[in-house]
């Protein structure tokens, strides 16, 4: 198994394992034109030359970045490949300077085994901006707002408060 940056060849396969999850809920859609238009924040995970999971690490500037459309083959679950794809997410955050990552998610477990920790919705004000002020589901989202501080002396603002529980990011 192989972990990498995405190029423009895996587009098919990245929005192929999107539009499964997206088609059960599981993940916002995106279509392959803005798969390739944003393939350098894609990372891929390949067996056999065959891409089986990716993610995207999409930077809202230099101090933050989100991790979105996670996305395993259901063949190839519970191998650990999501998990070693939050790995080398990090480690590419931590390698570009940026001091903390968020995700937005059905599956906050999953990430606090990543060394995630549950985020104030009111925090994450630059994706309320970018999409939930926008999205449709606004007003019903269940999802949670989790976050890593990758680079401790970079964040310069605490994020959490002390008694943070999950909170509907949407």
């Amino acid at each position: 198994m192989r972990t990498r940056r995405a190029k423009n060849s895996d587009v098919a396969a990245i929005h192929a394992l999107v539009a499964h999850y997206a088609a059960q809920g599981l993940l916002l859609p995106r279509e392959a034109e803005e798969i390739r238009a944003n393939i350098g924040h894609f990372i891929v995970q390949e067996d056999a030359h065959r891409v089986v999971s990716c993610l995207s690490l999409e930077s809202y500037g230099a101090d933050l970045a989100e991790i979105r459309s996670i996305a395993v083959d259901p063949e190839n679950r519970g191998q650990g490949l999501g998990a070693r794809l939050i790995e080398f997410a990090l480690n590419e955050a931590r390698r570009r300077g940026i001091a903390r990552v968020f995700a937005v998610t059905h599956a906050p477990a999953f990430f606090e085994r990543q060394g995630f920790t549950a985020a104030a919705r009111q925090s994450l004000t630059e994706k309320i901006d970018r999409d939930c002020r926008s999205c449709s589901q606004q007003r019903t989202c269940k999802l949670v707002a989790v976050i890593a501080t990758v680079i401790p002396e970079r964040a310069v603002l605490s994020i959490l408060s002390a008694s943070a529980a999950p909170v509907p990011a949407c």
